[in-house]
């Protein structure tokens, strides 16, 4: 019944969504090929983050919630290297992606991934369900199409591994989210949650799309995420060295 009532409450978020102008700007054929290089890359920033948001929704889950920690877990592995997926995209089409996982992203993709952190911590972790369901419904249900528009702006079909991914595999996942819900969704207040974190996630993924796009047309600067430099004991005078080696 949950299940049933979030998938009707889903529609109207899936059909502004693609009524966007990103997503009409995709859907009409007529996308640059840099202008859908500049959303993978936002895509590599935002599809990183995932597999470890995931992951820490799960430290809220109390009592028979827990039942759902393997499978949130599950879930959450397969998820890794979906990042990679976006950049190897990027790379195909022409990108340099050297300095790409030390940039800072653009701050519509912060604003995106701060969404999904702060329902986890500050309002009912239960909201992260409508967070997941937007990123996993969305392309099962619109990904085919939003493929052969592409392909119709002259995006070559191996440079959509991610989308393709997103658009098959998602199925399973879509699966698992029936089993989240009827695991964990027990009231209308957590319905109602669930559905607002659906329409802020289509929304917010709208706005990184729409800066994207606009990005491929500017020279844009982000500054360095020095966080990931230190991580991995690079400085920016290292990459530069690796660009032209």
């Amino acid at each position: 019944m949950m299940m049933k009532q979030l998938r009707e409450r889903f529609q109207p978020v899936h059909d502004a969504f693609l009524k966007s102008a990103p997503i009409q700007r995709m859907a009409s054929g007529k996308m640059e090929i840099a202008e859908y290089r500049s959303i993978l890359r936002q895509v590599f920033h935002h599809t990183r983050e995932n597999p470890q948001l995931q992951a820490m929704a799960t430290v809220h889950f109390r009592g028979r919630q827990r039942d759902m920690i393997r499978s949130f877990f599950s879930h959450a592995a397969s998820e890794i290297g979906h990042d990679q997926l976006a950049l190897n995209d990027f790379i195909t089409l022409g990108g340099d992606a050297t300095s790409v996982p030390y940039e800072n992203p653009l701050p519509a993709t912060s604003a995106l991934l701060a969404y999904g952190f702060y329902q986890i911590y500050n309002l009912n972790h239960l909201g992260y369900l409508g967070y997941l369901f937007f990123l996993e419904f969305t392309p099962t249900q619109s990904g085919g199409l939003l493929m052969e528009s592409l392909k119709a702006a002259g995006v070559p079909e191996n440079a959509m591994t991610f989308l393709r991914d997103h658009t098959t595999i998602d199925q399973g996942h879509n699966k698992m989210m029936e089993r989240y819900v009827d695991r964990l969704v027990t009231t209308q207040e957590d319905v109602d949650c669930i559905v607002y974190a659906m329409t802020t996630t289509g929304y917010l993924y709208q706005q990184m799309l729409a800066q994207a796009i606009e990005a491929a047309h500017l020279s844009v600067q982000t500054g360095w995420n020095w966080e990931e430099l230190k991580a991995d004991n690079l400085n920016p005078s290292d990459l530069s060295r690796r660009r032209t080696a």
